[in-house]
């Protein structure tokens, strides 16, 4: 293969390892190709903690690995090593004993170039080819071939970088959502539902307030469809000066139940919409997170219970008593004798460690969480 070809074919390895856990084991080998190596090593550590957070290999024994990441960790990688500086300075030729053969045990010797393609205050990232002693010496050539390599190997890594920051944020924010009994809808300008999470189907399965069909996301009230689209519309064009784009709004069935609380947001997509394939139509200007009361009640229900063990009954008390209507009511709604509810607000006391209606109201209030 020419070199040429191979450096094409490492850069393209490169970007795609970007997008792949396992990709850039394909990638350190198309490295050590175009750059006529045999052996290749990409580490990454904590600039500030020494901590390793990556390092993969290309012909290079698992047990060697380790001990460039123990010598990362510990800091007694050679001096010319922990000078390199960012893009793409390399030091000098290096001997290095390698046990290569597990069979013989053979010693043998190699010859390397390293460079450090990414070098900022919370990470180091090396890179390192290496041949066996005996070889073909690195000429002009292969080196000019690693510099070339190197601002690609920085970019895959920024990118990279980017889309795990993005996934463990997305990952977060799914879960803090599903706690709270939260579902997102992203949707676009004509408000059809480009997205939606699974909490926000289970939602929407189970009520009738709130639909999708072919023409978009509906009520079945018209003047709450209107507003509803009114407030994803406001969000399309944000390069134009509006007050509050996106609202909220409750919306409930014709019998006045099963209401949803709506909330309309813009959502900035230019960033991960450029040099994107997707047709602008399917782009989305706005998310849309709906909750249901009934079932945020539920959850905080069921959070109390497991928290302090209570009973179905206890629970159902301690969430009528925030009403803030008295004993009294509160067993005629639930069918029950005024001494019943005392029992069991003896029982909630001793369980939740609270000795005052107000401070029970306040705990479940939190969600269970003391204040």
């Amino acid at each position: 293969m020419a070199r040429e070809d191979a450096v094409l074919m490492a850069v393209q390895c490169i970007h795609e390892a970007a997008f792949s856990p396992d990709g850039w084991a394909r990638a350190l080998e198309a490295v050590a190709i175009a750059a006529g190596s045999q052996q290749s090593i990409f580490l990454a550590q904590d600039a500030l903690t020494g901590a390793v957070e990556f390092v993969a290999g290309f012909g290079v024994a698992s047990e060697h690995l380790a001990a460039c990441a123990a010598a990362a960790r510990a800091r007694s990688f050679s001096q010319w090593m922990q000078n390199v500086v960012a893009p793409a300075s390399f030091a000098d030729k290096y001997p290095r004993p390698i046990r290569d053969n597990k069979a013989t045990r053979q010693e043998l010797s190699y010859a390397g170039v390293i460079v450090s393609p990414l070098r900022t205050q919370q990470r180091d990232v090396y890179l390192s080819v290496s041949r066996c002693l005996g070889r073909a010496k690195y000429d002009p050539g292969d080196e000019t071939t690693v510099r070339t390599l190197t601002p690609h190997l920085a970019a895959a890594l920024n990118v990279a970088n980017k889309l795990a920051a993005a996934d463990l944020f997305a990952m977060g924010a799914a879960v803090a959502l599903d706690r709270l009994g939260a579902g997102v809808l992203l949707v676009d300008a004509a408000a059809t539902v480009v997205s939606a999470s699974e909490t926000a189907e289970a939602i929407l399965s189970g009520k009738k307030a709130l639909e999708i069909d072919r023409k978009g996301l509906r009520t079945r009230d018209p003047s709450a469809t209107r507003v509803l689209r009114r407030m994803i519309a406001s969000c399309a064009d944000l390069t134009v000066l509006r007050n509050a784009p996106g609202g909220s709004l409750e919306i409930v069935d014709s019998d006045g139940r099963g209401a949803l609380h709506v909330i309309v947001a813009p959502l900035r997509t230019e960033f991960a919409y450029t040099n994107t394939l997707r047709p602008s139509k399917a782009r989305p200007v706005a998310a849309i997170i709906v909750t249901d009361p009934a079932k945020e009640r539920d959850l905080r229900r069921e959070n109390l219970r497991h928290r302090f063990g209570l009973t179905f009954a206890e629970s159902n008390v301690a969430f009528e008593i925030v009403k803030g209507d008295g004993r009294e009511a509160c067993a005629a709604r639930l069918g029950v004798s005024a001494n019943t509810i005392r029992a069991h607000l003896s029982s909630i006391f001793e369980k939740t460690g609270v000795h005052r209606q107000a401070e029970l109201v306040r705990l479940v209030i939190a969600g269970g969480a003391r204040t």
